[in-house]
């Protein structure tokens, strides 16, 4: 009777293991963007991530609208040489603006709590992987988990995840 109880137990709990891992698993890369852009929040001092999602916004614009966009991504032979390329791009694009965008808002806003920060962190990196899959087509170089693929690549959900930064920061910021 005791084995019984004893081997019920360590048996749901090594299944809860298992789905735990299996969800983290899962979620792995929106988990690893997350804690990056938590970190970056916080080394990055007043507005710094609220400089970054908004130059997110400025470096996409910059990016769509450069006339080289398509010349430079067909000088890339293969398709992972085309999304290094084009993320690179992205991120050049995106550099630029942050710094002046940070120095307009290193000094009126704030977060004060880990809370709007990780949830304006989590509203970020969705972004970049809604960004991964519909820019920089990922999805052809990389099989990202059902659960990932079925938030982000819809094409109905681009908007929705375009702009949820946007409305974090709507929210968010005092």
């Amino acid at each position: 009777m005791h084995m019984d109880i004893v081997t019920d137990v360590s048996t749901v709990a090594t299944s809860g293991i298992e789905s735990v891992w299996l969800l983290v698993g899962n979620f792995l890369i929106l988990l690893v963007l997350t804690a990056l852009m938590i970190g970056f929040s916080y080394k990055a001092g007043r507005g710094g991530i609220i400089s970054l999602i908004i130059a997110f916004y400025a470096g996409y614009a910059l990016y769509i609208v450069f006339p080289f966009t398509d010349d430079i991504l067909a000088a890339g032979g293969s398709t992972i040489v085309k999304a290094v390329i084009s993320i690179a791009l992205y991120c050049a694009m995106t550099f630029v603006p942050f710094h002046f965008i940070q120095r307009l808002t290193s000094g009126g806003f704030g977060i004060l709590s880990f809370v709007p920060r990780f949830l304006l962190s989590f509203l970020a990196a969705a972004f970049l992987l809604t960004l991964a899959y519909h820019v920089f087509q990922i999805s052809n170089i990389y099989t990202f988990p059902d659960p990932i693929s079925s938030l982000f690549a819809p094409d109905e959900y681009f908007f929705w995840w375009f702009i949820a930064p946007l409305v974090g920061l709507l929210f968010l910021v005092r």
